[in-house]
């Protein structure tokens, strides 16, 4: 996930936010250059003498900001309620259906379905594409779940 942000509290300059979809690796940059990590949350941004901090606060759950300049920015919005529920219904039927493979394939999705529905406005598109998760991930699951009991049938 990419977010970038120009606007008077990051001086005009873009700020960039990147953190991995698998492992949660953040990289930042400002102004175009990388900053160096200094502490787990916290980079530093370095023009010629003068240096600066960055502090990173949160995760995709709680909603991400950054402390630069003496202001905080929001970076991605807290979660409703509701978003996070129609996550979690999208990993509950499948593992009540089909274990741990539909739990696998339920918490992948759920995860991918927390990214999509964070960017939507609109209620109604929000409940429709997670029944669309919903389904995706039953129908993976029963796939999975048959071609593993075919070949577990097939050599006995």
């Amino acid at each position: 996930m990419k977010v970038v942000i120009e606007n008077q509290q990051t001086k005009n300059k873009p700020f960039t936010y990147e953190e991995s979809f698998w492992t949660g690796k953040r990289t930042i940059y400002y102004d175009g250059k990388q900053l160096s990590k200094v502490k787990r949350n916290v980079y530093e941004y370095k023009n010629g003498e003068k240096s600066q901090q960055f502090e990173i606060k949160g995760n995709q759950v709680i909603g991400v900001t950054v402390n630069m300049f003496g202001s905080s920015i929001e970076v991605l919005r807290k979660l409703t309620w509701l978003e996070i529920l129609l996550s979690f219904l999208v990993l509950i039927p499948p593992c009540v259906l089909f274990g741990a493979i539909g739990g696998l394939f339920g918490g992948a999705l759920g995860f991918t379905n927390i990214m999509v529905i964070r960017q939507i406005d609109k209620l109604y598109l929000k409940i429709i594409i997670s029944v669309e998760f919903i389904a995706v991930t039953l129908l993976a699951s029963y796939v999975v779940a048959c071609m593993i009991f075919k070949l577990t049938f097939f050599f006995m």
